[in-house]
């Protein structure tokens, strides 16, 4: 994994919050996922979680977790989940499980793994066993592709805020399972607790 020692990476609190919350409309507008002046109704039920450039003191890259009862998710409100899926996820206590949501960056800041790791870290930490997430097929295919298949469609794809994507979950145990097993050195590196990482509050 290349260094990224010019980057914090962290919990979103105050200022910093706002401005992860602004890049997330931001870029969204500007690829169609939202519209012109579109509330999004999950900002106040989300930690949000960025990248911040240090020498800029810029916030280039964002993705959040979202906490409500699994049947306002937006996956469960907006998805046709598979049956057998339905009742697996129905049966997760309400603390071990959010949506991952908000996942984007600036161009030319190669944040996204970094930005894992570190929802992984902070999931660990507080119980978290389960992301449900709906992703951009092909951000899903990316992220398959990198993370070894560890995001499990559990649903019909279907457009969904001006592209297609795809329902799914990752079941937090199995999936580092399944990373150690295939990609050994990405493990490694999701491993890794270094105090960048491990500071999960960025103060104003």
């Amino acid at each position: 994994m290349e260094n990224n020692s010019h980057y914090h990476f962290g919990v979103a609190s105050g200022k910093i919050r706002e401005e992860a919350i602004q890049l997330h409309r931001n870029r969204y507008l500007e690829v169609g996922f939202f519209e012109e002046g579109e509330v999004d109704p999950y900002e106040q039920d989300s930690l949000y979680f960025v990248a911040l450039e240090q020498n800029l003191n810029q916030v280039v890259g964002v993705t959040r977790l979202i906490f409500k009862p699994m049947e306002e998710l937006p996956t469960l409100q907006n998805f046709e989940i598979y049956d057998i899926d339905l009742v697996r996820v129905n049966k997760l206590e309400k603390h071990r499980y959010a949506e991952m949501s908000a996942f984007t960056k600036l161009p030319k800041h190669e944040v996204g793994v970094h930005m894992i790791r570190t929802i992984l870290h902070y999931s660990n930490q507080n119980g978290i066993t389960h992301w449900v997430a709906c992703i951009d097929e092909r951000v899903f295919r990316y992220l398959n592709r990198i993370f070894s298949s560890i995001f499990k469609e559990i649903g019909v794809p279907k457009v969904y805020l001006g592209s297609v994507s795809v329902p799914c979950i990752v079941e937090l145990p199995e999936a580092f399972k399944q990373i150690k097993e295939q990609r050994p050195k990405l493990f490694q590196f999701l491993q890794e607790a270094d105090e960048q990482i491990m500071e999960v509050q960025i103060n104003d």
